[in-house]
């Protein structure tokens, strides 16, 4: 951190500053990055050219890769997707957990009263039209789309959920299906959308900042944020915003264009379909232009308000329609098994289910070679070990020995991790940056508490009533379907045999089937739009229900859009609260068009574009899953200084920063000139230095620390010069087998352990704030970058001065 008190402009002490006010703004970019482009009078661009254009670069890259190699495109990202599933579902499970407990945890602390905005400032939303706005952008169109098929798919499709409660009976099955549904829709989803907004939000309105994702970062990066990092950081929420909006356009208009045809009875063929998409994606984007256009108060606001309002007039429709009191016994049952079971299914990573892929044919384990099958025997690590050893039996049959992991240990799939919950944390990471920032600009008025209960608390439950009554009614008439159409046999196994049910290409078919779709009941697992099945039962409105629908997902459609291009508009423009209406078409008909364009290249190529669009978020979730966690770290630390607390406002700084490099090592303010205290030429040597020869550094470091020439800086030097040696000499020794490079890798943890305490003992001596996780993670992934910075503060005497102390003011 290398900021100081005089560039923090908390509101209480300093006037709001304007960003509509173009000149105000330009104090938070550094020179040369700013476009101001008219046409006589009227403005046509207010962008940050450097972040703007990486954005438009790694969005139209990705699409013109998918145009021209779209199968090696969708076979690429897809194993990209599983390679972070199966490696970092730790990773994702354990930052989703630690996010709920952290905002939990500052939302009833003394920080939760603090307010985004002066003490005295109201809300600028009422409460409706608050988490009418916020509820539509979270939820978005997936309500619609998977409210009923997500339980289902649990119900009736043979997965295993032991260890997210009992299912011995097909009654448990039914429970199990709704939790693990709540569990994907619940807090975990929420959690990074409103760590997102606090971030955003405790900095741009009481610290005065743009609204753009790199300010969410300046208490823990300061002015780091005004160089590359920061550009990258805006560029990347840009396109990752973009992406996640074309898969909800994705997913909206297949939903939008069934529900048509099913009021109008007809069907599409697969070319028919794609060219109802296509307008449907044009007619709407012209829609969100219309209300992005307008603006938030005219346009989104109201769109939101009507848009909640419908989906929720349906839902209690059809509460009220169906069985009332099953509905609500089960939704209430639901919530109390969701709060039973949460901490237990949300530390769940299917441990001993993912071990199947280490023994299968798709191992994409990090460390460990592909499967592979060149005699028609399958080959890998562990499996040719197991391939010998079964030879060496006597009944020895190649086609089924090894036996089959999940055969012989019977459990889930080792891909549900993959299939389900890792992609719905990915997917929910990579919206993030425009659903969090997006919250964040209607929040402010209102208190962390406020923010944390109702963005994160009530969605949760809301969402509870909405899955819990459609998924209700979606289990009930698969029952119905199969206490007709079954052969009376238990389904102990949660499976789904269509063909014997009677259906044929997802459609009744045999006389028993047809007679009870014709009274408006589907085995709804073999069904592809669910949702309009749950309807048929209700003879006389279901055409009025489902034209409610089709408007509801429409309008879900739309203001995700719109919600979206406001977010990409707004970070493009570097947080200009009133970019050109200009901008804000482009960035509206930029995601139609990336929409249409995969869309369609994926039809022409057979391949699912869409889908690899889905997958590219999701590996993008990663990064930022990476970066939530940082968030974390700058939040706490921004609600302490905030706070006055006595261990940070009374704490020194580094003399340098460990993201120097970043900026070529001038860190100012982007609205004045870098008075470094060390010339680029010396930092970059150094910088070389801490990278062959770390063990220098730590010496210098040592002997500031324990005294020139002393028997402790020469035994740190030794021992990181050992460390450090070792490391190399086994990554070099190793061979084919990788085992003599995991050893040389354990011993650069020790030197990142190492380096690390030194630099604790440095901050305890210099009275620099900050903990050991900081000091380890940098020690561990740039230990060059925290060598450097301890040399230069073994130059240092222990300062006296406390950098964020409020000035005292006389009596």
């Amino acid at each position: 951190m290398v900021h100081h008190l005089k560039d923090i402009r908390r509101c209480d002490e300093h006037d709001d500053v304007d960003f509509r006010d173009e000149n105000e703004l330009k104090r938070f970019v550094r020179p040369g990055k700013w476009l101001s482009l008219n046409a006589g009078s009227v403005r046509l661009l207010r962008v940050n050219v450097v972040s703007t254009g990486i954005a438009i670069a790694l969005l139209w890259g990705f699409v013109i890769w998918g145009l021209v190699k779209p199968r090696y495109m969708f076979s690429q990202v897809n194993e990209w997707k599983s390679w972070i599933s199966y490696n970092f579902t730790w990773f994702y499970i354990g930052a989703f957990n630690a996010w709920i407990i952290f905002l939990l945890y500052v939302a009833f602390s003394k920080y939760g009263k603090i307010k985004l905005g002066r003490a005295d400032e109201k809300p600028e939303f009422n409460n409706v039209s608050w988490f009418s706005m916020l509820f539509s952008c979270g939820i978005a169109v997936g309500v619609y789309t998977l409210g009923v098929a997500e339980p289902m798919s649990y119900y009736r499709g043979s997965y295993k959920l032991e260890g997210r409660g009992d299912t011995p009976t097909d009654d448990e099955r039914a429970q199990q299906a709704l939790l693990q549904t709540f569990y994907h829709w619940g807090l975990h989803a929420w959690a990074p959308y409103i760590t997102v907004a606090l971030g955003l939000g405790i900095v741009c309105y009481r610290w005065n900042m743009p609204l753009t994702m790199r300010s969410a970062f300046y208490p823990l990066i300061g002015n780091i944020i005004y160089g590359p990092v920061g550009d990258i950081i805006d560029a990347v929420s840009i396109a990752c915003t973009t992406f996640g909006v074309c898969t909800s356009l994705g997913l909206g208009v297949d939903q939008i264009v069934a529900y048509y045809a099913a009021l109008q009875d007809k069907s599409y063929t697969a070319l028919e379909r794609i060219d109802a998409q296509t307008a449907t994606i044009i007619v709407m984007t012209l829609v969100a232009n219309i209300s992005v256009v307008l603006g938030l108060h005219k346009g989104i606001q109201v769109l939101s308000t009507i848009t909640f309002s419908l989906g929720l007039f349906v839902l209690i429709a059809t509460l009220f329609l169906d069985n009332t009191w099953f509905l609500l016994n089960s939704v209430v049952q639901s919530t109390g098994h969701y709060l039973q079971y949460v901490v237990q299914i949300g530390f769940r990573t299917d441990s001993f289910e993912q071990l199947g892929i280490e023994f299968g044919t798709n191992n994409l384990l990090w460390g460990s070679n592909k499967a592979s099958k060149p005699d028609g025997v399958w080959s890998g690590p562990i499996l040719d070990i197991m391939n010998n050893a079964a030879a060496q039996r006597t009944d020895y049959n190649s086609t089924t020995m090894p036996f089959g992991y999940s055969s012989t240990f019977p459990s889930g799939p080792a891909q549900m991790m993959d299939w389900w919950t890792i992609f719905y944390w990915g997917w929910w990471v990579s919206w993030a940056p425009f659903v969090g920032m997006f919250i964040a600009r209607i929040s402010r008025g209102r208190t962390i508490r406020q923010i944390v209960v109702g963005a994160l608390v009530a969605p949760t439950l809301f969402s509870f009533l909405w899955l819990g009554v459609w998924g209700s009614l979606g289990i009930k008439m698969q029952r119905v379907a199969e206490l007709v159409l079954g052969d009376g046999t238990p389904n102990t196994d949660g499976s789904s045999d269509c063909a014997a049910w009677g259906y044929v290409d997802r459609a009744p078919n045999s006389a028993a089937a047809i007679a009870l779709a014709n009274d408006g009941y589907y085995a709804v697992a073999c069904r592809g739009y669910p949702m309009l099945d749950i309807m048929a039962p209700f003879k006389e409105v279901k055409e009025f229900l489902w034209g409610l629908l089709l408007i509801g997902i429409t309008l879900y459609f739309i203001t995700s859009s719109d919600s979206g291009s406001y977010v990409d508009d707004v970070i493009s423009a570097n947080g200009l609260a009133n970019p050109p209406i200009g901008q804000k078409v482009f960035w509206c008909w930029t995601e139609g068009a990336v929409a249409i364009a995969l869309l369609r290249g994926g039809y022409e190529s057979g391949q699912n574009a869409l889908g690899a669009v889905q997958a590219v978020s999701i590996v993008a979730g990663l990064p930022f899953t990476v970066s939530i966690c940082f968030m974390c770290t700058s939040i706490w630390r921004a609600l302490k200084i905030d706070s006055g607390d006595a261990d940070i406002c009374h704490a020194n700084l580094f003399s340098t920063g460990t993201l120097d490099i970043f900026d070529l090592y001038k860190t100012g303010p982007a609205d004045e000139p870098s008075t470094a205290r060390y010339t680029f030429a010396e930092r970059l040597a150094n910088y070389a230095q801490s990278i062959f020869a770390p063990f220098v550094g730590i010496f210098k470091t040592c002997e500031s620390l324990f005294g020139e020439g002393s028997v402790l800086a020469k035994l740190h030097s030794f021992v990181n010069f050992s460390f450090f040696v070792l490391w190399l000499v086994f990554l070099i020794v190793s061979g084919s087998d990788a085992d003599y490079a995991w050893i040389g890798w354990t011993f650069y943890v020790f030197m990142a352990l190492q380096i690390s305490f030194i630099r604790g003992y440095v901050r305890t001596q210099h009275n620099i704030y900050g903990n050991m996780f900081e000091d380890f993670f940098g020690a561990l992934v740039m230990y060059p970058n925290i060598v450097s910075q301890l040399h230069y503060q073994s130059k240092e005497p222990a300062p006296s001065n406390d950098v964020y102390r409020k000035p005292v003011t006389a009596a």
